[in-house]
């Protein structure tokens, strides 16, 4: 996917969260280690709030920053 913003290329990944670790960005393929969480590798910094575990399927632009997630609204 190519970021709408600069149009270079998104890394597919995954936003995941729980209340110990907070909420990161994991890139495709790639396991953090206890070591990585930890130092707080792929910590967003946007978080504003830590709650029970989540994934959210996303991709980041490492480039100028942006994330994008698709989803859905439950009505």
């Amino acid at each position: 996917m190519l970021c709408p913003y600069c149009e270079k290329e998104m890394q597919p990944g995954t936003i995941t969260g729980d209340a110990r670790s907070g909420i990161r960005f994991q890139p495709e393929g790639v396991k953090y280690t206890l070591g990585d969480t930890l130092c707080g590798i792929g910590k967003l910094e946007a978080a504003q709030f830590k709650w029970v575990r989540f994934y959210i399927p996303s991709h980041y632009c490492s480039h100028c920053r942006k994330m994008i997630i698709e989803t859905g609204v439950a009505k």
